[in-house]
């Protein structure tokens, strides 16, 4: 399969397919396809896919993109203004991210749910404690809001960072949640009582711009008017 971003500030990825190459997504994010292309929308990973995408407020049906023998294109569209990070995931390799980051993959890529190993890193984390998994291997496609930052983290490096700021972190990253110590920071900044940590060893994807912050701009912006 080959790929490519286009567009700049709600960016697509356009695939091109071959034959019986195919490609999955879960809810409403083809933008276009061309070509030689069969789709259908099934229950992908039976009552464990089900249950999975349903505990992350997805729909429980997933819609697949195949290429026939003449081959064809398909594009997936972004919901937020931002950029498109293309993670290639082997069977040593599974990513952790956040909901609402998955735009599309390969089929040979398994999306699952994880759970946070600690329950206050869920509970207190902002974005809930229930998580997804990429596992298996191929192409993954992730929605960032704003600009991608991605760091690699050596063994013991910890980075600290605002909950909402957090896309993606491989599997051997820790996760976790700290109480921040300064009143002030709390009574004044604005930014809540907590903040992650992530632990290496392993890669740290962010985005620049905090989707519920973004969200909220928008709501308030149109109550002033």
């Amino acid at each position: 399969m080959e790929w490519e971003i286009i567009g700049t500030i709600v960016p697509a990825v356009a695939c091109s397919l071959e034959n019986e190459e195919s490609m999955y997504t879960q809810t409403g994010s083809m933008m276009m396809y061309s070509g030689d292309i069969n789709y259908n929308t099934n229950l992908k990973g039976g009552i464990k896919g089900i249950i999975s995408r349903k505990m992350t407020g997805e729909s429980a049906f997933v819609t697949n993109y195949s290429a026939g023998r003449m081959g064809g294109n398909v594009t997936f569209a972004t919901t937020v203004p931002g950029t498109i990070k293309c993670l290639y995931i082997t069977p040593d390799k599974s990513i952790i991210c956040q909901k609402t980051a998955f735009l599309c993959a390969e089929q040979n890529v398994d999306l699952s749910v994880v759970f946070t190993k600690r329950l206050r890193a869920g509970l207190l984390g902002g974005e809930g404690f229930i998580l997804q998994k990429l596992s298996g291997e191929g192409n993954a496609f992730l929605e960032i809001a704003g600009d991608v930052l991605s760091y690699e983290l050596q063994q013991g490096d910890i980075l600290r960072v605002n909950p909402g700021n957090i896309v993606a972190f491989a599997d051997t990253v820790d996760f976790d949640i700290e109480f921040i110590k300064d009143l002030s920071t709390i009574a004044f900044g604005k930014k809540g009582m907590f903040i992650s940590t992530l632990k290496g060893p392993g890669l740290v994807v962010l985005q620049t711009q905090n989707r519920k912050q973004l969200s909220s701009s928008i709501i308030n912006d149109n109550s002033e008017q």
